[in-house]
């Protein structure tokens, strides 16, 4: 069976991280979204593979290649415009058309090669018109809803459900087995959802294929913070460490549980080290410092003395400077964080996280979370920066700046002060 990887969004939910790279290249535990999608793909049987590409398409093209790195075949369909996931597959009709059944996967899903496998499964033994994967969430709002029967099949669709229209927790997870004649509903609709509920509606057999165990859909900054903690768990939890033999672990130094410490890296004396975490090469780890689980440094990032960073992924070049906090936080490559940087990732007792997405405040559905910087960003010396708040490319935020809500990309931030005086009696 071949797939089309759908990867062409815009994606404006993932600002700033998205301005200068499309969200299926930002990387988590050392390897782009994407390539954990092929790679899982790759393990379920999957060698032949449509990439629909649209923006920013150039750099995922230019990083997949024809597949020879990845030990498949990749194929590309050009998506001009960014006019949804119904357009988004229609633009390989071509490649499909007049074929077998074949696999539609988002490039932003992360769950492993078995739950490919169990739709390919379940779509052979219950001759399906279509079968769709699903699997529970807490939070339906933020997803395509399925309810279902007795049998599974899947009796109604709807997307991201207001409060009073939620009749079901599956989540439409991204993953779907088609006919080819999927592509004449699409031309009508123009809607993936309106496209599987009318094949319900004709009495076709459209089948939910449930996934038990762990998903991760990268549709919000905060998702990214897990689907690193997804990766990470699959790459060590349970399969010990690596360490390359270029690494320089200064003692007394301290590592516990499963790491991956690449080549280059150097870790100065008295850093504590609790993996599940990911080095990347030729990064530098300064005295005193605590890099606690499911953390991912990127590559040539340098941590200055006594910093303590938590579940967080730190991009390429990025510098954080003496006795900083990063918690739960998603900093962009290049980013230059000054001394005593406080990236709060607690809310006040009580109150929950939001955050402005696209305009709108969202809640988060983490109990803790903290900031995202986009690239090439300046946070001078002394800043705190509160949980949710997103600050955009090549901007500067002034010493001492407290920030409670966005920055604009290409934006300087500055605290206004005002000094009162008093005499004393």
């Amino acid at each position: 069976m071949r797939a089309l990887l759908l990867a062409g969004s815009q994606s404006p939910r993932m600002w700033p991280l998205v301005e200068t790279c499309p969200k299926p290249l930002l990387s988590i535990g050392g390897k782009p979204i994407i390539q954990w999608v092929i790679e899982d793909l790759r393990a379920a049987g999957i060698r032949h593979i449509t990439v629909s590409k649209g923006y920013l398409g150039e750099q995922i093209s230019d990083f997949l290649g024809r597949g020879h790195g990845f030990d498949v075949k990749i194929e590309y369909a050009v998506q001009e415009e960014a006019r949804g996931v119904a357009e988004s597959i229609l633009v390989a009709k071509d490649e499909f058309e007049g074929k077998d059944a074949f696999l539609v996967v988002n490039a932003d899903i992360l769950a492993g090669p078995k739950i490919i496998r169990r739709a390919q499964k379940h779509y052979r033994e219950l001759d399906a018109e279509a079968v769709v994967s699903l699997t529970l969430t807490n939070t339906p709002q933020f997803y395509g809803i399925a309810e279902i029967d007795e049998r599974a099949r899947i009796r109604r669709v709807v997307e991201k459900p207001q409060p009073d229209e939620i009749q079901s927790r599956y989540a439409i997870a991204g993953i779907y087995v088609f006919q080819p004649s999927i592509f004449e509903h699409l031309e009508r609709s123009r809607d993936l959802t309106k496209t599987i509920q009318s094949l319900i509606d004709e009495d076709d057999k459209v089948y939910g294929s449930v996934w038990e165990r762990d998903w991760v859909e990268v549709s919000y900054p905060w998702d990214l913070v897990q689907a690193n903690r997804f990766v990470l768990d699959k790459q060590l939890k349970g399969k010990g460490s690596f360490i390359a033999e270029s690494a320089d672990i200064q003692q007394p130094s301290r590592i516990e549980g499963s790491v991956h410490i690449s080549e280059g890296v150097v870790v100065r004396p008295h850093t504590t080290i609790r993996g599940p975490v990911y080095i990347g090469p030729n990064t530098y780890i300064g005295n005193n410092s605590l890099i606690r689980e499911y953390t991912s440094l990127g590559a040539n990032v340098l941590v200055g003395f006594g910093c303590e960073i938590k579940e967080s992924i730190i991009y390429d070049s990025t510098k954080i400077g003496r006795l900083s906090f990063v918690g739960d936080s998603i900093v962009g490559r290049n980013v230059e964080i000054g001394a005593g940087v406080q990236l709060v990732n607690h809310p006040l007792a009580g109150k929950t996280i939001t955050s402005a997405i696209s305009g709108k405040p969202e809640i988060v559905p983490r109990k803790k979370f903290g900031a995202v910087i986009g690239n090439d960003t300046i946070l001078s010396p002394n800043v705190s920066v509160f949980p949710g708040v997103k600050i955009g490319t090549r901007s500067i935020v002034l010493p001492g700046t407290v920030l409670a809500q966005d920055v604009p990309s290409q934006t300087e931030a500055s605290p206004h002060q005002e000094v009162a005086f008093r005499r004393l009696d």
